[in-house]
């Protein structure tokens, strides 16, 4: 959905126990790669995502909260996935802020879709909670009718 669609929103104050215990989780991970991974785990159990409900389910798309956000079970847009990843890799101190910017494409040939590009020391990977359940692994991101890797 549009909103939050190019822009980085600030990550503001933790608050809720849970969304803690996770950041936790994250931390406890041994290196970054590991991190991504369990983030991801996190994140597609918690989260579903799905085409049409990207549509239907549009006045969702407006919340910034990240604690209001992880209350939320089921689906939940992508750009709020990616948003509550970056919460978890930023507060758990496995990466910075400055390492992750956003990518864009069309899912589907026709809607808008975000993704995110993690810096790391000697590469750039995608990251794409939202599309975990179409086939993405870590390095992939979803484009077309199915998901692609940075070039």
């Amino acid at each position: 959905m549009i909103p939050h669609l190019f822009a980085k929103e600030p990550i503001s104050e933790i608050t809720n126990p849970d969304l803690i215990k996770a950041i936790q989780r994250v931390r406890n991970c041994s290196s970054v790669e590991a991190a991504m991974q369990e983030a991801i785990d996190i994140l597609s159990t918690k989260y579903r995502s799905n085409h049409f409900r990207t549509y239907i389910f549009f006045w969702k798309a407006f919340e910034e909260d990240p604690n209001k956000l992880w209350q939320r079970n089921g689906f939940l847009h992508c750009t709020h996935q990616n948003y509550l990843f970056r919460v978890l890799m930023v507060k758990s101190g496995k990466l910075r802020d400055e390492q992750i910017s956003l990518g864009y494409s069309l899912v589907w040939y026709i809607s808008p879709h975000q993704f995110l590009k993690i810096q790391l020391k000697d590469k750039a990977i995608a990251v794409d909670p939202w599309s975990y359940h179409f086939g993405a692994t870590v390095g992939k991101y979803a484009s077309g009718f199915g998901v692609k890797a940075l070039s």
